[in-house]
């Protein structure tokens, strides 16, 4: 009997290196992560870096080593990591930042596991040979799209934009509450202790005409003709696929998001659904 292969999440993400006897306290102060405690489980790991009003400025995936921090860019723009943790680097810190090769990584995916739940793989072409990676199948461009759709994975200047938290991204279960002072922190504890989102993310889908579906569209609560029709929410994301078939993510307002329909600006039903790996922040 043939083994059936596992599709894979084969990408390569930006890296960068930080090195140093004061690596494990710089990266515990500027993330969300517990880094001693996870440096403990020797594995790879999810963190946010937030800005100080607590919005998400990057998705980073970790690996501690000894006095050193390897760190992949999920979501995020490198120069504005690179300049914010130079403008807090200071000789005290004994650390250093370096920017390394890209890092190909691949995962395993379905559609009824989290992504955060599988444990990704990080290749360096001399540890892992093709043979041993011939095991997967490599997911379609396309299938790619609608998998880490469905997943609600934030995209760097779409759903990361600069106003977003990670609780409306469903991001709350890698954020630590319980470690120390960090950037961001305060916010996060208002946050928490007000129960209150503006919004949250949410896996949507349609059929219709593309031009009634790019991103920064508004999503209605019911048709243009019902006088009783709200804003709902914004496309952050749109993908067109085969017959007019579209996805992508939106934000919807908290007030809505218990809603399985809302509308286009030109009428169209809109599909909504929670993200399979987004995580209830309370």
């Amino acid at each position: 009997m043939t083994e059936k292969k596992s599709l894979v999440w084969d990408e390569t993400f930006p890296s960068l290196l930080l090195k140093g006897e004061g690596t494990d306290a710089f990266l515990h102060g500027q993330t969300t992560a517990d880094i001693f405690a996870q440096k403990q489980l020797e594995r790879i790991f999810l963190s946010c870096w937030l800005s100080t009003k607590g919005s998400l400025k990057a998705l980073l995936e970790i690996r501690m080593l000894n006095n050193m921090a390897e760190i992949v860019i999920i979501g995020g723009e490198m120069n504005a990591i690179i300049d914010g943790f130079e403008s807090v680097i200071f000789p005290a810190d004994k650390v250093k930042l370096e920017i390394i090769k890209p890092i190909r990584r691949i995962q395993k995916i379905n559609n009824y596991q989290s992504w955060k739940e599988s444990n990704p793989i990080w290749i360096d072409n001399s540890d892992l040979i093709e043979n041993q990676i011939s095991r997967y199948i490599k997911a379609t461009k396309e299938d790619l799209e609608i998998w880490k759709k469905r997943q609600g994975i934030p995209g760097f200047e779409r759903e990361i934009n600069g106003e977003t938290n990670p609780y409306e991204l469903g991001l709350a279960d890698i954020i630590n509450l319980d470690k120390g002072c960090y950037l961001g922190q305060e916010a996060i504890a208002r946050f928490y202790r007000s129960k209150f989102l503006r919004c949250q993310l949410r896996y949507w889908q349609a059929y219709g005409e593309a031009d009634n579906f790019d991103i920064g569209k508004k999503l209605l609560s019911t048709k243009q003709d019902n006088k009783s029709k709200r804003n709902v929410g914004v496309i952050t994301s749109s993908i067109k696929s085969n017959n007019n078939f579209l996805f992508g993510l939106a934000l919807i307002k908290n007030n809505f998001i218990d809603k399985d329909i809302c509308f286009s600006e030109k009428d169209e039903s809109i599909i909504i659904k929670k993200p399979i790996s987004f995580t209830q922040p309370f």
